[in-house]
């Protein structure tokens, strides 16, 4: 009989954590309740990840993995940087399983980081990312002639990853709808970026 390989049990009891963590907090996580999840003993939950907190910080890592994946490969046949943007926050406002449960942790993680050095130190690295990945697409599109080259990439997106930020928690919550969330972070978008132009080297 074959053992499943180690890459996948580890694997398993990170999803299993961050189901956990999206159902009960990241203040409240037990590693016997992360076993009991993935269907593994304690022991084994605590060979890979030795304290509680190793599996807290190591499912949020594992959690924006998985989500910046399926954004990536959203984003990977889109041609201009401005429907990169729209592209990008329709993602992050729809409902793949990845998306939703980065959306619950991330969620719980924030206010973990008020009481946790390496959390802090985590959810920084990543929200640093999203914004760099956000101001990155933008400069794509005043590049490609898609966004004008009067919209100020670092101000946009700042101002637009508040709106997703802040958005995506109301939804998480029931406060908004998937729809609404894509219908005014799509609308948001627009007004930040300016008027919809063809890129350099198409017709308009």
């Amino acid at each position: 009989m074959m053992t499943e390989p180690a890459s996948d049990r580890k694997r398993a009891i990170l999803d299993a954590a961050s189901r956990v963590i999206a159902r009960d907090g990241a203040a409240r996580l037990r590693v016997a309740d992360v076993a009991a999840e993935a269907g593994v003993s304690t022991a084994l939950v605590h060979y890979y990840f030795p304290a509680r907190a190793d599996v807290i910080l190591a499912a949020f890592a594992h959690a924006d993995d998985l989500a910046d994946a399926v954004a990536e490969a959203k984003l990977r046949a889109i041609a201009t940087g401005r429907d990169r943007v729209e592209k990008l926050f329709a993602t992050w406002a729809g409902n793949d399983p990845a998306i939703r449960a980065n959306w619950a942790v991330w969620n719980e993680m924030w206010q973990y980081a008020a009481h946790n050095e390496g959390a802090r130190a985590l959810v920084q690295s990543s929200h640093r990312r999203w914004l760099e990945q956000i101001h990155d697409l933008i400069a794509e599109g005043v590049e490609d002639g898609s966004i004008p080259g009067s919209v100020e990439a670092w101000p946009a997106a700042r101002r637009l990853a508040a709106c997703v930020n802040d958005w995506g928690r109301e939804a998480l919550i029931g406060l908004r709808t998937s729809r609404a969330l894509h219908r005014d972070l799509v609308a948001t978008a627009a007004r930040e970026l300016g008027p919809a132009k063809a890129a350099k080297g198409r017709a308009a």
